[in-house]
C-alpha cells in the first residue's frame, strides 16, 4: 500500500504519520474557524501544535481564506462608495429641481414651478 505524501510550503508530511491527536486538534480549529466565518470574522490563529501535519493543514485553510477576506473588504468599500454616490446624485437631482422651479418662477410661470416642486417631492429625493 502506497503512503500518501502531502507537500506544502512548510515541507512534506506523510498521511500515515497523522495521529488521532492531530485530527482532534484540527477538528477543534475547524469548529472555531466555522464560528469565525459565520460571524464574518477572520480565521482563528494557528494553535500551539506539535503536529506539523495539523499546522500545515491549518495554514493551507488560512491562505485559502485570504483572497475571500480581501474580496469582502473591497466589496464593503465599493458598497460604501455606491451609497455615497447615491446620496450625491440625490442632492444633485434635488438641486436641479430647485433650480428649474426657480427658473420657472423668474419666467413668470409659477404654475409650472409648482408642478416641478410637486414632482421633486414625489421622488422622495434625499
Amino acid at each position: 500500500m502506497e503512503d500518501l505524501i502531502i507537500e506544502t510550503e512548510d515541507g512534506a508530511f506523510s498521511c500515515s504519520n497523522i495521529t488521532l491527536g492531530d485530527v482532534l486538534v484540527f477538528v477543534t480549529w475547524m469548529n472555531q474557524a466555522e464560528e469565525a466565518l459565520n460571524c464574518g470574522e477572520i480565521l482563528p490563529p494557528l494553535l500551539f501544535l506539535d503536529s506539523d501535519a495539523a499546522k500545515s493543514c491549518i495554514r493551507l485553510f488560512q491562505r485559502l481564506n485570504e483572497p475571500s477576506r480581501h474580496i469582502e473588504e473591497k466589496r464593503s468599500a465599493l458598497e460604501a462608495t455606491v451609497t455615497e454616490h447615491e446620496v450625491q446624485m440625490g442632492q444633485l437631482v434635488s438641486q436641479l429641481h430647485w433650480n428649474l422651479a426657480l427658473l420657472y418662477e423668474n419666467l413668470g410661470q409659477s404654475q409650472k414651478a409648482e408642478e416641478v416642486r410637486r414632482r421633486a417631492e414625489g421622488l422622495h429625493i434625499r
